[in-house]
């Protein structure tokens, strides 16, 4: 695994960060349309409530899993997480360094089953 710079670990935060805005994002986006759908408008609002509660809960259990507590030593990782994900694209990790780059694009095509 590759060891980030000091100047390549800000670039990570960068992405990490962009990577949570989206994340974020998404997430909304799909409760805006399950909250606009017909099954949200009628039946009972408890149950819509603990629909919805339990989706938040669960988001909210995903994000901290990648975000809660992230060091430097594992910026590399999560990157390489939010890019196997599709969260992060190929323009986004442009601005890493060459050998960061090559070695993000080595192990997605090595373990992207959709590649297989």
């Amino acid at each position: 695994m590759i060891e980030l710079s000091k100047s390549q670990k800000k670039i990570a935060r960068e992405l990490i960060q962009l990577g949570l805005q989206r994340e974020c994002k998404s997430f909304t986006d799909k409760i805006t349309k399950l909250t606009n759908s017909s099954e949200w408008k009628i039946g009972d609002p408890h149950e819509i409530y603990l629909k919805l509660y339990k989706k938040v809960i669960s988001f909210d259990k995903k994000i901290a899993r990648r975000y809660n507590g992230l060091t430097g030593s594992h910026y590399f990782l999560t990157v390489y997480g939010l890019f196997m994900d599709k969260v992060l694209t190929v323009e986004d990790i442009a601005c890493f360094d060459v050998e960061v780059q090559n070695e993000l694009i080595r192990m997605k095509n090595l373990y992207d089953t959709d590649n297989q």
